[in-house]
């Protein structure tokens, strides 16, 4: 039955994204038409990396000619005084839009970050501050997790934190991050099913300054870096923008548009109208895919012909950051079943 019900619902569709990467909000000193244009291009700058996952961009075309007239991909804007701040402290909600920016980036061939390439990272980030040791929780209160995750928001990436229950704390010590066991680490992370893991350990010296190590995993690939700066903030961000710049080195799109490529890729265990809408959605949201349709329906499994904008290589790393499909137990390339 399910089989001649998907067989009446083709499906042709474009790849979309969430419009949360494209917002963005700056200090600005007053609502003067001057300061108003600097504000725009600094909004789009910061937008411009995040949904790029490249900060040299900025000085490279087609950034440079979009930030010469920010104003023109502008969808709204607003401004309000943040509570509790004295001076009273002015800012600037901007909205771009959406299309009028990928078009402007893929036009020139530049790499485009979608909401669906970006996986949920589950960070580990023990910290030893002048003798104070502790893992940093999820809705911790203290100044790393609100500095780290205002860091992640700028960039459009996801930070999950474990609970540091009575589970996590039998499984994971501080001397197990600190030391870089990270087997142990990895057991832990199991419960929470991340699609990437960043294992961080921050360290404030007695002069007051940070040092930094990161190690992170995702899409099959390990890299490691460290970082030091006198200020907390400004390195908590460059550990994030380094996470960002890796992720995004491996799960951007590249292209101008143009498809390049035709497949066919199939999904098992489609076996209700729920199971067929999830699926259509989710590759709908990949801007890996330009388009896709059904042409054929065998039983549970269901046959998309599909038309990239990358690579087939890139299509399957998505795949495996994602919760929707996972790669059949045959192997076989194109082939993936839907996440129970």
């Amino acid at each position: 039955m399910i089989a001649c019900i998907l067989g009446l619902l083709p499906v042709l569709a474009g790849a979309v994204t969430g419009q949360d990467l494209f917002e963005s909000e700056v200090t600005v000193a007053s609502q003067q038409p001057d300061e108003r244009t600097a504000a725009m291009k600094r909004a789009l700058a910061e937008v411009l990396v995040r949904v790029t996952g490249q900060r040299e961009l900025l000085g490279q075309e087609p950034a440079k000619s979009m930030l010469a007239d920010p104003a023109r991909y502008v969808q709204q804007y607003r401004y309000y005084t943040v509570p509790n701040t004295r001076p009273a402290e002015l800012k600037m909600r901007v909205r771009f839009d959406s299309n009028a920016v990928r078009t402007a980036l893929r036009q020139q061939g530049a790499s485009y970050w979608g909401d669906s390439e970006r996986p949920d990272t589950l960070v580990w980030l023990a910290v030893e501050d002048r003798g104070e040791r502790y893992i940093v929780a999820a809705q911790d209160g203290r100044a790393v997790y609100q500095k780290i995750q205002a860091a992640a928001q700028q960039r459009g990436v996801s930070l999950v934190f474990p609970l540091m229950d009575l589970e996590d704390q039998s499984r994971v010590r501080f001397t197990d991050i600190w030391g870089g066991f990270f087997e142990r680490v990895l057991t832990a992370s199991e419960r929470y099913n991340p699609s990437a893991i960043l294992t961080g350990r921050l360290n404030r010296a007695p002069s007051g300054g940070w040092v930094a190590r990161w190690d992170m995993q995702v899409a099959g690939t390990s890299s490691s870096w460290s970082d030091s700066n006198q200020l907390l903030e400004n390195l908590l961000q460059a550990g994030i923008d380094n996470m960002a710049d890796r992720q995004a080195s491996r799960l951007a799109v590249t292209g101008t548009g143009v498809n390049t490529s035709a497949i066919t890729i199939t999904v098992d265990d489609i076996n209700t109208l729920t199971a067929y809408a999830r699926v259509n959605d989710y590759l709908s949201s990949l801007t890996a895919i330009s388009q896709f349709q059904v042409v054929q329906v065998a039983g549970s499994s269901v046959h998309y012909a599909v038309q990239l904008n990358g690579t087939l290589q890139g299509l399957a790393q998505t795949i495996v950051i994602g919760t929707v499909l996972e790669p059949s137990p045959t192997g076989a390339a194109g082939s993936y079943r839907l996440r129970q």
